[in-house]
Parts: C-alpha cells; structure tokens; sequence
C-alpha cells in the first residue's frame, strides 16, 4: 500500500517510548512491503537535524519535516480559557503542516492515512474531504484518561481547576476526532473497551506495539543487585509515580538494605534532577536505552495513573529484564503475574519484592526469560503490522471488523 504516515515528531532517536513505538512501527511498515511517506512535526520539544539521522532511518520512508513553535507557555495557558478548545492540542494545530498534508495529498493518491496519535489527529476534517484512502488513527492511549487522572492527584486547588477545564475539553475533542477515522488502531486491549464504554463504534483492531530490534539485541545480562527506573520524565504520570515511590517505597527499603535506586530518563525535572536522598541516584536522559535496560538491575514500574500501553514496560520484558510493577503499569499487557512479572501496588508490596529479588539474583535472572519468551511471541513486530493489510481490506469491503 502507498502510505502517508502523519507524526507529531521525528521517531529517532530512540531515547524513549514514544520514538521507540513511532519507529518500529515504521520499520514493520517497510518490512511488510508498503511504501510510506511520511510528514512530520519536527517540533520545538523534540526538535532533530534530518542530517544527522542515520541513512538506515532516512530509508524507511520519504521524508518531510515542517518546523513547528508548539511549546507550552504560561501565556498561552491562560489565553485559552477565553477560547472553547483544548490548549492540549491546539498546540499542534500549525499551517505549514496542514499545507504540507495538503500539498501531499495534491502530489499522490494514497492507498491508507495513518495518523499517529491524537495530535495528528486534530487534521481529520481537512484532510477527509481531499482523499480516498481510508483514515486510521493509530491510538497510544485514551489521552483525555491520563489528564483526568493527573487532575485528580495535582495537589494545587487552582492547577486542578485548570486541569479539569482543560480535561473536559479535550474528552470532547477527542471523542469527535476519533469518530471520524475509518478505523482505530488501538495499542491495548484495555483500551479498546474504553472506547466501546465511550460510545465509540468504528471498527477497531487490538494493534500494540512491535520491538523486532530489542528481540534481536544481545542476549539478557544477569541481573544486578540494583533498582531502577526509565522513563521521559517530562510526562505527568512517571513524575507521580516517582514522587510516590520515593516518598512511600524507598524509605522501607533502604531501611533494611543498602541499595541503590536509579531515576533514568529525558526532561529531569529540576526537583529530581537536585535530589539529595539516601541510596537514590539521577542519570537523567541516557545514550541508549536498550543498552542502559541490559546492564541495570530490577526494573520497577510504580505507575499510579495513565492509559494505553507502557512501552518501557515492553522494552524492559523484551530485553529480558525482571520487572516489578503495579497493575496500571502492566495494563493491557497479557502477561502473568510471578511468571512474566512481579505485581506490586502497595509500598510494602514493592519492598518485599524490592528486597527479595535484589537477594535472590537468580530468581530476578528466570524472570526475565519468562518475560522475554513472552515478549517474542506477543510483540512480533512484522506479525503486528502484517494485520493492517487485513483491517483495510476489511474496512474497503465496508465489512464490520471485529477485533
């Protein structure tokens, strides 16, 4: 098929899930044979130089990149609230990428339209009226979920009550984008029943995310008597999961053993990144994240809030890593607790199972394995893309699709 593929942002380099999910998916694209174009907002946060990306990315598809100042601003912030839509993303409603789409569209007739998330989404309605192909929103999460439960944990009256404006916004935008895609590729089946439960009947496809260059990767290091976590840190919910894992978790810990806990990850906030507590050490944004998994010790995923499917969780368990994480870490991911993972929601859960494996290396080493069989077998990532070609032709018969 002749794809255009829409992304918020350049999909390299691989520092963190959210590239990690756009490019491998791109990589399965090609794998299975289509030929994709791609326009990108090469945005202000997560600005690249095209000429410093390797030539084996710059092959995986034709590439355009329009320059965007999308960054969020106080002022911006508060210019909003005398407007009805959602600054979330507005942001991300820029005209020299909508020319660029149009120009495209003009150029060539296009077999299939993936917009990868919701803030590509947001160019539905100009884009419909000018093509055939059938459009997918291709759905990270439930985005109006994660700003729902941030909104309940934010501690200032007047932050929450800016959070919920901007939370019901954005539910309402989000349920009229996504009714108007031909179809939904969703990343978990968790939310795949969120959207049935909103009312949204498109037809859907359980479509979660491949990781064919982590199963190839060197084979699982042995554990190491060491805790840590990796995540982009400028994303609400890990900020809440730290905060509740050193305020509630690492005390008991370090209490009874002297270990260290590990904070990885881009965008450190300044609280973390000057941290001074007992055992606790920031490295902040790293090289290579595959790299930085294998060589670590026990992965903890103390998650609290957020939707759709964490794909550190899935990196981690692909590179054979023993992960301790709560049931919203591992949501929808079928994977079983004490073979696959260690499920932990309570401080004193993720202690004892802190302390138990950081003692018994061994037991954290069969983990791991488990997870990574489980891994190979679930998140074959040319097996996941090989069922688009199915969902569109189902979707061209004009065929209910079940998923």
């Amino acid at each position: 098929m002749k794809i255009l593929h829409l992304f918020p942002r350049f999909p390299w380099p691989l520092k963190d899930g959210g590239a990690v999910a756009f490019y491998n998916h791109l990589k399965g694209l090609n794998d299975n044979g289509h030929t994709v174009v791609a326009a990108v907002m090469n945005t202000s946060k997560h600005r690249i130089n095209f000429n410093d990306i390797p030539e084996t990315v710059k092959n995986l598809a034709t590439w355009h990149l329009v320059n965007i100042q999308n960054h969020i601003t106080p002022l911006g912030a508060l210019e909003n609230l005398f407007r009805s839509d959602s600054y979330i993303l507005s942001r991300f409603k820029q005209p020299p990428f909508e020319d660029l789409i149009k120009q495209l569209l003009a150029e060539t007739d296009f077999d299939l339209i993936i917009f990868e998330s919701l803030q590509c989404a947001v160019y539905i309605d100009k884009i419909k009226p000018l093509t055939k192909a059938k459009c997918l929103l291709r759905s990270h999460n439930i985005e109006h979920h994660i700003w729902h439960e941030q909104e309940k944990v934010e501690p200032s009256f007047l932050k929450r009550w800016y959070l919920r404006v901007q939370t019901e916004r954005l539910k309402k935008e989000e349920l009229k984008l996504t009714q108007q895609m031909d179809g939904i590729l969703a990343i978990s089946k968790a939310d795949m029943v969120s959207y049935k439960s909103l009312g949204i009947h498109n037809p859907i496809v359980y479509y979660p995310v491949g990781f064919e260059l982590m199963l190839q990767a060197n084979i699982p290091k042995p554990h190491i008597a060491k805790v840590f976590h990796l995540g982009s840190m400028d994303w609400m919910p890990n900020q809440v999961a730290i905060t509740f894992f050193l305020n509630d978790v690492w005390p008991l810990v370090i209490k009874e053993r002297n270990l260290t806990f590990e904070i990885a990850g881009r965008n450190m906030p300044a609280h973390f990144s000057n941290l001074k507590q007992e055992g606790v050490s920031i490295k902040g944004e790293v090289e290579d994240a595959a790299q930085y998994i294998q060589e670590n010790g026990i992965m903890v995923i103390p998650l609290k809030s957020g939707s759709g499917m964490r794909v550190k969780v899935m990196e981690g368990m692909a590179l054979g890593k023993c992960i301790i994480s709560t049931s919203k870490g591992m949501e929808g991911i079928a994977a079983v607790p004490n073979k696959h993972f260690i499920l932990a929601n309570t401080p004193t859960e993720f202690k004892d199972a802190i302390l138990h494996f950081t003692e018994n290396l061994k037991e954290a080493d069969n983990i791991g394995l488990e997870a990574r069989k489980f891994a190979t077998e679930e998140f074959n990532n040319k097996n996941i893309v090989a069922t688009l070609t199915t969902f569109v032709a189902q979707l061209k018969k004009d065929q209910e699709w079940v998923g």
